[in-house]
């Protein structure tokens, strides 16, 4: 027997991809907007915008094919209890989309796979990654980073829908980057298995070993992910205020794409909900108080 593939709603997966291209529409104006206020830069706008748009349909082209040939991998040499969900989207938080390749779901743990189908030679050490043009190496998008990125904000959205499944299971959530085309890879220091292929990517997974994760924490996460629909900004941020404490809390992001949190409340209350996200591994700015509103203090937040 093969493992099972589970398919995310279709129609719900359209409304993800449109407020997706929406993102990117806004993002892509941004771009032209810093284009346009350079010298000439009337001129070059509208060559920048079909190099935007063609750099874009070429990445998501470029990886249709491998993210096939490692779906069929992880099909038919996984064992029966595996559930394979390929091309998972969420809204963890708001405006903050993931897309993961394949989620893989077994009794050992969940699994979030990122496929590259770059050719080439590759090298990367930690999350810093260069690819050989002719007799130079240069820098690329880091393909751990960015599943690095998935699997923190892949438990966000657990923690946020199943907040007593993700207590049992967060420490049995792996990453993996799969390299599909990549002619050689050598990945040093990473934080993340790397691998070539799809088969290499079914031998990290039976690596680990062990009933970590049962078969109703399974289903029910199945569930959650065929009901996970974008979400309502304004009931998320009423849910994450903190009425209760006589503060206010609410997440946004500013014009440069900084994520900020904004507090309404004491200097005090910032400090407490500052060293909440510190807790989280997060990397604070200072704290500063906002302008107009006196009772308004807000800090920007990453990763």
């Amino acid at each position: 027997m093969f493992a099972s593939f589970v398919e995310q709603d279709e129609e719900v997966k359209e409304i993800f991809y449109q407020k997706i291209k929406e993102k990117m529409e806004k993002e892509k104006q941004k771009h032209l907007d810093k284009i346009s206020e350079g010298f000439f830069g009337w001129l070059l706008e509208p060559i920048a915008d079909i190099a935007y748009t063609w750099r874009r349909d070429s990445e998501k082209k470029q990886g249709n094919s491998g993210e096939n040939s490692v779906s069929w991998a992880l099909h038919f040499w996984l064992p029966s209890d595996a559930l394979i969900v390929n091309d998972l989207v969420l809204e963890p938080m708001p405006d903050e989309f993931i897309q993961i390749d394949h989620l893989v779901l077994n009794s050992n743990g969940i699994f979030v796979l990122e496929t590259k189908s770059w050719d080439g030679a590759f090298l990367g050490s930690k999350n810093k990654w260069r690819m050989r043009q002719g007799n130079k190496w240069v820098e690329v998008k880091s393909p751990t980073k960015q599943n690095e990125r998935h699997v923190r904000l892949f438990k966000t959205w657990l923690e946020e829908n199943l907040p007593e499944i993700f207590e049992k299971v967060k420490e049995n959530i792996y990453p993996i980057v799969v390299f599909k085309r990549a002619k050689w890879v050598k990945a040093e220091n990473c934080n993340m298995p790397v691998v070539i292929g799809g088969m290499e990517a079914v031998g990290e997974i039976k690596k680990i070993k062990g009933d970590n994760i049962s078969e109703e924490q399974i289903n029910k996460i199945i569930e959650a992910i065929k009901r996970a629909k974008p979400l309502d900004h304004e009931e998320w941020n009423k849910k994450h205020s903190k009425g209760k404490n006589n503060y206010q809390l609410f997440q946004g992001k500013n014009s440069s794409g900084k994520m900020y949190i904004r507090i309404k409340g004491t200097k005090e209350d910032a400090e407490k909900v500052a060293d909440e996200y510190k807790n989280q591994n997060y990397t604070i700015s200072d704290i500063r108080q906002d302008k107009k509103e006196k009772d308004v203090w807000f800090f920007y937040y990453s990763k």
